[in-house]
């Protein structure tokens, strides 16, 4: 992706490193700004909150399923090595490639600085129509990253589905509530995934805008991600180890239970 985000920047002439300057205040920066969108999230996904909200069920079962399918099973250091490299990457692409290019469009492209006309004349405010271009472009970005992450990750319906025929009126009502429960938190998997990631998205996006240092959002990708995923994975652990435990308490009763 930074690859594909330099040779973006070398069609558009725009600076392929975002502003890149290692600096006390970017990484002060970057650490202040993981912290609302860590708090956020580690809310909804509390266990009490999961329990009361099918919402934060949905986002729960959003982060499982990636843990489950990529990040589980990775040792410490392949952990790290794939969250900084998502992290560089990704900024590097959607960030200083994608909307970098967006607003040298909005700004350059129909000259609206040297002439008066059109949006910046609507503003009111020439020449400062830089925070509105760049504003624009970082919701732009933001769009096309959850569409992206859509078309990427969004599971296809299945064609049929194998169920029990159940021959009681009650039984067949009881199996269409739980084919209803399923379909619903399926549906609802594809809307919150894309989402959480446009929303990132256009966080970062705006901490770019602030900062004008791609260091700060890059700190703040890896933070979140390091977080989540392993508070995530911690989760998951934790669970299959409570699960072993009463698996192995359960046959030691029943080892006894035949003693006796």
């Amino acid at each position: 992706m930074a690859l594909a985000g330099r040779f973006i920047c070398s069609i558009t002439g725009i600076d392929s490193m975002g502003g890149f300057h290692p600096s006390l205040d970017a990484i002060l920066e970057g650490l202040g700004y993981a912290a609302p969108p860590i708090m956020a999230l580690l809310f909804i996904l509390d266990d009490e909150v999961v329990k009361l909200s099918p919402h934060a069920r949905a986002i729960r079962d959003v982060e499982d399923e990636e843990l489950r399918s990529f990040f589980y099973g990775m040792s410490p250091w392949q952990f790290i090595l794939m969250v900084a490299a998502s992290s560089v990457g990704e900024e590097l692409f959607y960030r200083a490639a994608v909307q970098g290019a967006l607003a040298d469009i909005f700004l350059r492209g129909t000259d609206l600085v040297a002439d008066a006309r059109g949006m910046a004349s609507l503003t009111g405010v020439l020449p400062p129509f830089v925070p509105f271009a760049q504003a624009f472009a970082a919701v732009i970005t933001a769009a096309l990253t959850g569409s992206l992450y859509y078309v990427a990750t969004s599971p296809k319906d299945p064609t049929y589905i194998v169920a029990p025929v159940l021959r009681s009126h009650s039984g067949r009502e009881d199996l269409k509530k739980l084919f209803a429960a399923w379909y619903e938190r399926r549906q609802m998997k594809k809307i919150y995934s894309p989402l959480l990631e446009g929303l990132l998205a256009l966080y970062l996006g705006f901490e770019w805008i602030q900062t004008n240092n791609i260091l700060a959002p890059i700190i703040t990708h890896g933070i979140y991600s390091a977080v989540i995923l392993g508070h995530g994975l911690w989760k998951i652990h934790d669970h299959r180890r409570r699960l072993h435990q009463r698996i192995q308490q359960l046959e030691s009763e029943v080892k006894d239970s035949n003693k006796l």
